[in-house]
């Protein structure tokens, strides 16, 4: 792994490393900087194509900045393009379902499996759409009945086969990269609706300026979820608290709950609940050991 400076985005650290990268990686890196769009949304044959360089090189490249490999890059890539210039954001910035669902599995199972202690009494939720989300859903298969409003077709899935539970989808536009549905007719259906609790996640976590998203428009509907829910617990794993700047749709003071992993540090936890919230740390070590 490469040190750069704290407070250095992923594309600054790139940019900064590009005298002296060898030839291989510094064909990566600038295929990353020249074509963001493509190193987020491609598979990795194809990225390694456009270098010209072998697969197993694009996957050290990532590697070499601290990263397990493409997906984590990836998501720290959008980040990244998240915290540039206005002008320079566009839809494209948002990872792939696919790439979020693969990142820090054991902590968002663990997280997943302790929310689902807290249903408790609830008969209506609303289920977000993310990877932690999925995992959550997947919790519920046998759980006693619940109307259950998502605009996650992965949530769909993850409930497929469960006949006890009531499944609703409004209507809206399918965010491809998301599995999701988005746009007004999410929030006009959930207009005059009530639930019992939302179970959502974010893509960071500030404990002063709130939640945020890289999508707009989910920002949208997610405020409309937050307005029509009695309760908010938020299932996010340790990397997500980080600085935003993205789109900020909830207030720290709005959640009731929040469901991360022991990887949070007490400083921030202690920020988070003096503004009312509970936190709840959990081992992913003691879950692999039920």
């Amino acid at each position: 792994m490469t040190s750069h400076p704290s407070g250095q985005t992923l594309i600054e650290a790139v940019s900064a490393d590009l005298p002296e990268l060898n030839k291989t990686f510094r064909r990566v890196a600038q295929y990353m900087l020249s074509a963001p769009e493509g190193f987020m949304h491609k598979p990795v044959q194809e990225i390694a194509a456009a270098a010209e360089v072998s697969e197993p090189s694009v996957i050290r490249f990532c590697r070499r900045y601290g990263f397990k490999g493409i997906p984590d890059f990836r998501i720290a890539l959008a980040m990244a393009l998240a915290h540039g210039p206005t002008a320079e954001r566009s839809s494209f910035l948002e990872p792939q379902i696919t790439d979020k669902a693969v990142v820090n599995l054991a902590l968002k199972r663990a997280i997943a499996r302790f929310a689902r202690t807290l249903v408790g009494t609830d008969r209506s939720i609303i289920i977000d759409s993310g990877s932690t989300a999925q995992l959550f859903a997947e919790t519920l298969r046998d759980a006693d009945p619940l109307a259950v409003m998502t605009t996650g077709l992965n949530i769909v899935d993850a409930l497929r086969g469960a006949t006890q539970h009531s499944i609703m989808l409004p209507g809206g536009v399918l965010r491809h990269e998301s599995r999701s549905l988005s746009g007004r007719m999410v929030e006009s259906t959930l207009a005059n609706m009530h639930f019992d609790a939302l179970y959502l996640g974010a893509d960071a976590i500030d404990p002063v300026s709130g939640l945020s998203t890289f999508n707009e428009e989910e920002a949208h509907q997610n405020t409309a979820m937050i307005t029509v829910s009695r309760r908010i617990v938020v299932l996010a794993d340790s990397t997500k608290f980080r600085a935003p700047g993205l789109h900020r749709f909830c207030e720290i003071e709005r959640i009731h709950t929040i469901v991360t992993d022991t990887g949070l540090g007490d400083d921030v936890v202690e920020a988070i609940e003096a503004r009312g919230v509970v936190v709840h740390r959990v081992d992913p070590i003691e879950e692999k050991k039920k």
